[in-house]
């Protein structure tokens, strides 16, 4: 059997300049796209990266304010529901996360005074720590009353890059000397520049405030709990059952479904979230203007050519497969370098922003598929031409 000339791979490639010119037309749409996505995901992503730092496997409750409506509202609770609910049986483990936004100002010597986010978490729950190595180093920084530094913090702060001179820096929060013990990482999001991350002991002793009723760290913001159960069904249930000691006051529900509400609410609460989805979709909607362009203008460079093989018999089904498989090509050869673009940026960004950009496979084969049906429309668009053409007119 003869083998068939793959015309659309020739027609496309019978110029290289021509077709690395609409190659790269397509590159540019794809990371446009991927950027968005990117800046998307960083938006929902780092927003809950400060549950991270936990084991989520083991840590699989969470409370928090019946108030609070995401993780940066300032919201919290008495320590001493937490403590109640530590009393139950099915609850194994305990420990508090303590956040300050609006009240934390550092200031580094030689430098402006700036807000920061700082951060407390208790140590006396090995095992809901991710890293054993950042418990350690807890550990020293309570002993010494010192923090540990985001190092994806920016650059604006003055935190030194490097260890030895982070440790000999003069460093104040809240008009108070605070000693460095070294860093940690975490990152940045939407509403924090950089992290400190201290013991409740230490923390208290800045933001005494936060001390009720003579206790020291009398509110916290988030309180994460192991309940030793083996199902999810178990799980809800012993959520609802913690939750009725004070349903007016606080929210007991899975970590994951924190995640997943918090994840939520800044992409269907918020504009920022909405700008980014409308931005992929620019990203398509200019990708397949380019691309419509290359197709029809390579349509009618090649009317005669297509009028001769319409005299000789080829039926309408070849030309729209003609035009699919040069699409396909088109996007192949243009996904490529506009994926290679897009990982060199998201590593730049990661290093420079302290955002988190990732690159998993669900977002190469979303932009892929973006890509695919983007090249695909625009061939069928540009396909009318061809077929208004009268072949007679062509000769």
């Amino acid at each position: 059997m003869p083998r068939q000339t793959p015309l659309a791979w020739y027609n496309l490639t019978s110029s290289w300049r021509k077709c690395l010119l609409s190659a790269s037309g397509v590159a540019f749409a794809v990371v446009l796209m991927f950027m968005q996505i990117g800046f998307r995901g960083a938006l929902i992503d780092n927003n809950v990266r400060i549950l991270s730092l936990f084991d989520l496997d083991y840590a699989n409750l969470a409370v928090i304010s019946r108030a609070r409506y995401n993780l940066t509202t300032e919201q919290r609770f008495s320590r001493y529901l937490l403590e109640a609910i530590a009393g139950r049986p099915t609850i194994t483990d305990v420990t508090i996360v303590q956040l300050e936004r609006g009240t934390a100002k550092v200031k580094v010597a030689g430098h402006r005074a700036k807000p920061i986010r700082v951060m407390a978490v208790d140590i006396e729950a090995r095992r809901m720590f991710a890293d054993a190595s950042l418990w350690q180093r807890l550990q020293a920084a309570q002993r010494q009353g010192a923090a540990l530094v985001d190092r994806r913090s920016k650059p604006s702060y003055g935190f030194a890059a490097r260890e030895e001179q982070l440790l000999a820096q003069s460093v104040e929060l809240n008009g108070q000397q605070l000693p460095l013990l070294g860093f940690f990482e975490l990152g940045t999001d939407f509403s924090s520049d950089g992290t400190l991350l201290l013991t409740p002991d230490v923390f208290a002793e800045y933001f005494p405030w936060r001390n009720g009723a003579g206790s020291a760290n009398g509110i916290i913001d988030i309180g994460l709990l192991h309940a030793d159960v083996d199902r999810a069904e178990e799980l809800s249930t012993v959520a609802a059952d913690l939750q009725s000691l004070a349903p007016a006051q606080i929210q007991v529900l899975p970590t994951a479904e924190l995640i997943a509400a918090e994840k939520r609410f800044w992409l269907q609460a918020t504009p920022i979230g909405k700008i980014f989805t409308i931005g992929t979709l620019l990203g398509f909607v200019v990708g397949a203007i380019i691309c419509y362009q290359l197709l029809f203008t390579d349509i009618t460079e090649h009317l005669p050519e297509f009028a001769t093989l319409q005299a000789m018999g080829y039926s309408s089904r070849y030309f729209v497969s003609l035009v699919l498989w040069q699409s396909l090509y088109l996007s192949c050869l243009g996904f490529l370098p506009g994926l290679l673009v897009s990982l060199g940026l998201y590593q730049v960004l990661t290093a420079t922003s302290g955002l988190y950009m990732s690159m998993p496979v669900s977002r190469v084969a979303l932009v892929f598929l973006l890509t695919t049906l983007m090249c695909i429309l625009s061939g069928l668009i540009a396909m009318r031409k061809l077929y208004r053409a009268d072949p007679a007119s062509l000769f």
